[in-house]
């Protein structure tokens, strides 16, 4: 199980890039999160045959799932369920998708709640992996809004939830910082590197836990 694991998080990796340089040179047209989910699990879909080496191996790509956690059920954007044998492991993708302007040509605001729900996501990832048969999952994050990985200046209490380039988690995080003037409590247990990567005018990032 372990190696086909390691076979899907290569491709993963593999897709992602091929994603983003698609997205970057206009190949592929990302509005919002759905196209983004759909888009990308489009090409994760039609690769994964690449990594399935026995009779023994499966993988599936399944949307929208329902996952529980904290007594509740969380909607998960893609879940890939991998089989080796009698065995079973699934691992969880969460997307998120910032673009400056909205499709009626207005700015769309509301930045500090998307640097905070990526907080959230990472979250989420954290609280699924403490699930039977769950594995640490991925994040996969695309704007086109320069200021967000590579910002100017850093002005405003949303920064407590920056995820510019370069920024670094060690061993978890604490953050209470009230954002759209609700209360927000987010806490992670472990580590991340925010490493955005350019492709066009767009901007992709992939977190994950390093001690995953």
């Amino acid at each position: 199980m372990e190696a086909l694991v390691d076979r899907l998080r290569r491709l993963i990796d593999d897709c992602w890039d091929s994603f983003s340089a698609k997205v970057g040179g206009e190949l592929i047209s990302i509005n919002k999160e759905a196209s983004m989910q759909l888009q990308f699990a489009y090409i994760l879909k039609y690769a994964v045959d690449l990594i399935i080496h026995h009779q023994d191996e499966s993988v599936e790509i399944e949307l929208e799932t329902g996952i529980p956690t904290n007594g509740r059920m969380r909607e998960c954007d893609i879940v890939i369920y991998i089989t080796k044998g009698t065995r079973k492991a699934y691992l969880p993708i969460e997307m998120k998708c910032y673009k400056e302007y909205a499709a009626s040509g207005g700015k769309r605001g509301a930045t500090d709640i998307f640097f905070k729900d990526v907080y959230v996501d990472l979250e989420l990832l954290e609280s699924y992996a403490k699930n039977e048969n769950y594995i640490q999952g991925i994040q996969l994050v695309m704007t086109d809004f320069e200021r967000i990985p590579f910002p100017e200046v850093r002005i405003g209490k949303y920064w407590d939830y920056d995820i510019s380039d370069a920024k670094s988690i060690t061993d978890g995080i604490h953050l209470t910082t009230p954002i759209g003037g609700k209360d927000v409590d987010v806490k992670l247990q472990g580590s991340y590197e925010f490493k955005w990567i350019t492709s066009g005018t767009y901007y992709f990032l992939k977190l994950e836990n390093k001690e995953s």
